[in-house]
Formats: C-alpha cells, sequence, structure tokens
C-alpha cells in the first residue's frame, strides 16, 4: 500500500494508475487487481488522491456502483472529467437482461463516450456495445486470461453412482441453475440419481433465487446443495471433486466462472452462444458446448466417459495473465502516446 502522504500523481509508472472499486471478493475487483499486479500498475482505492490529468485504468461494471446504472455513468464521467481514463468494461448489456436493460444500456453509453478509450474482454462484447449501447464506437479486445494455480488435472476417473452436477458462481436469474435441475430430473427418471452442487451464494438483491432453487427442485426430488462463497484457497480442490461441471447461463458474454473451471483442469459443458464458441476458438479443447436440446444427453455422455470432463494433456490455455499484461501495456502505450 501507499503512503496516505503520498500524491500519487507524483509517482513514475509504465502502466496507469489502477482505480480499484469494491471489495476484493468481487470477481471484477479481483480480475483488476490480478492486472495491475501483472502490469507493475500502481493501485489506488481513493479517487481523491489521483493528480488530475493522470493515467487512469479502471474495471467498470455498473453492478459496483449500487443498484441504478445511472449510478455508475455519473461516476465515471465525473472521473473522466479530471482524469485520462481508460476502462475495461465487464458484464456488458444485452436485451437478455430484462427490464433494466436499457438503464444499462444508456449508462455504458455514457462510460464509453466519457472514457479516452475502452476496452471489452470479448469480441462478442465489443459487438454488444456498438449495438446496444454506443453505435459506432470503437474498443479493443483482451481477452480474460486463464491463471492456472495448480499442477495437472487427474485423469483416469472412474464414473460414480450419484454423480455430482456442478454450477460455480453467484445465483442469480439466468445463470442456469434452474435449468442444471432439469436436467438432473431428467437423469433421475433414467435412473441416474444425479444431485446439484452449487459452488456460491446468492448474488447481491438475489437472496430470493436460492430459496426458489431450493424450493423447486425440492419438489423435483433432486437434491441441491448449495455451498456458499467457495474461499480461494480451496477453489481448485472444490472444482475437481463434482462429477460434471455446467456453466449454463443463457446471457453469457465473460465468464469468470467458465475460466475457473478450466484454470483447475476442467473441461466444462457450456451453453451455446456466440461468446462460447469465439473462447472455443480461441483455446480449442477446454469447453464441450450444448444447447437447450442436447444439455440432458452431453451431461449424459460426460458421466459415462468422465474423462471428458478433465482437460487432456498439453491443452494450450493461452492467453495466460502475463500475456494480457502484455496486451495491456500494448494498448495503453498506443492511447497514451
Amino acid at each position: 500500500m501507499l503512503p496516505s502522504s503520498t500524491p500519487v500523481g507524483d509517482l513514475a509508472s509504465t502502466a496507469p494508475h489502477h482505480l480499484l472499486l469494491g471489495p476484493d471478493t468481487h470477481g471484477v475487483t479481483h480480475y483488476a487487481g490480478e492486472v495491475a499486479a501483472a502490469t507493475d500498475a500502481l493501485v489506488v482505492r481513493d479517487a481523491a488522491r489521483l493528480a488530475p490529468g493522470s493515467a487512469v485504468h479502471v474495471h467498470v461494471t455498473d453492478r459496483l456502483f449500487g443498484r441504478l446504472p445511472a449510478s455508475a455513468a455519473e461516476a465515471v464521467e465525473a472521473l473522466a472529467r479530471r482524469l485520462r481514463l481508460t476502462v475495461t468494461l465487464h458484464d456488458v448489456p444485452q436485451p437478455t437482461d430484462g427490464p433494466v436493460f436499457h438503464a444499462r444500456a444508456a449508462a455504458y453509453g455514457r462510460i464509453v463516450r466519457a472514457s479516452h478509450a475502452w476496452a471489452t474482454n470479448s469480441w462478442h462484447e465489443h459487438a454488444l456495445v456498438d449495438r446496444w449501447c454506443a453505435a459506432g464506437a470503437r474498443g479493443t479486445v483482451i481477452p480474460l486470461p486463464i491463471v492456472r494455480t495448480s499442477g495437472g488435472a487427474p485423469r483416469g476417473c472412474h464414473a460414480v453412482a450419484d454423480p455430482v452436477l456442478g454450477v460455480f458462481g453467484f445465483v442469480y436469474p439466468g445463470k442456469g441453475h434452474r435449468q442444471v435441475v432439469r436436467a438432473a430430473t431428467a437423469l433421475r427418471r433414467g435412473g441416474v440419481l444425479a444431485s446439484v452442487r452449487v459452488l456460491g451464494g446468492a448474488a447481491p438483491g438475489h437472496d430470493d433465487e436460492v430459496d426458489v432453487l431450493l424450493a423447486t427442485s425440492a419438489a423435483r426430488g433432486v437434491p441441491v446443495e448449495v455451498t456458499g462463497r467457495v474461499p480461494d484457497a480451496e477453489l481448485d480442490r472444490t472444482l475437481r471433486q463434482v462429477s460434471v461441471p455446467v456453466v449454463a447461463h443463457r446471457n453469457v458474454s465473460a465468464s469468470a466462472s467458465m475460466n475457473s473451471w478450466i484454470a483447475a483442469g476442467r473441461r466444462p459443458l457450456v451453453r451455446d452462444g456466440v461468446y462460447a464458441r469465439e473462447m472455443a476458438a480461441l483455446r480449442p479443447g477446454t469447453v464441450t458446448l450444448f444447447d437447450d436440446a442436447s444439455l440432458v444427453p452431453t451431461l449424459a455422455t460426460a458421466l459415462r466417459d468422465p474423462d471428458s470432463t478433465w482437460l487432456a494433456p498439453g491443452t494450450d490455455l493461452g492467453p495466460h495473465l502475463q500475456e494480457t499484461a502484455a496486451a495491456y501495456r500494448t494498448w495503453w502505450a498506443t492511447v497514451h502516446r
């Protein structure tokens, strides 16, 4: 940490200062910290400590600023008035957001227009910005890295009588938990006594989603375990303990949860979509795609062949964090020239 008396704008750095918003337990803030460390950027928590005109980078999701998307736009616009601001956009709006979509799209459009330059984590998200938030705006794309924290994954796994289907991340509408429960119901009707393990807790403001999930799964006769937040130190081990990892959210635009499965050596089943296909092409052999009609047979195949849910030895997981850091440095050098 920097001494509170040190004026941040007076310190030299080859990367822009990184203004971190929100708690470190938030996925976007955690990733911002990783990028800052990898690029040797100075981390700042209080924007008031930044000297006017400083080059500053912020990883933005409107949900870090409260319930109203407009609050995020107002905050970023205030920063941009006194700083040379670049942003990485997370959770880019799309129509499947529901009633809040138009407010979110308007807020992200304001953020793009206020910023000196902007980036997304996928071409899919870049296209969403162009279509729904700021027509004709052009940013850069720097994919989320895979941060491998342990050695090679075990293989030669054996089928188990009572398999566990795992879904990792916050519980919120559209995340896919209910679809996985319905798939488990179908498997159980066929004699496969599958259960569901939710590796995470309710997203802020969505506590009722857990209650509804538990009630509907009980009515279907499907055992569901909700673990709550998984500590970082236990994440790899926890992700390796389920029979089949599933990434089933309907409106995925960039998925840290999918990358966490891969980092743990798993090959998750991922709901097909533009982003999923983009990542499958970026890292061949790291995901198995399914659509709504094929989830149950795809799960059945995975349960018959447990090795298919693990990465093959030597699978290329790039870009890694240092490659992502290099891409950021190149981009910043261009936009701050």
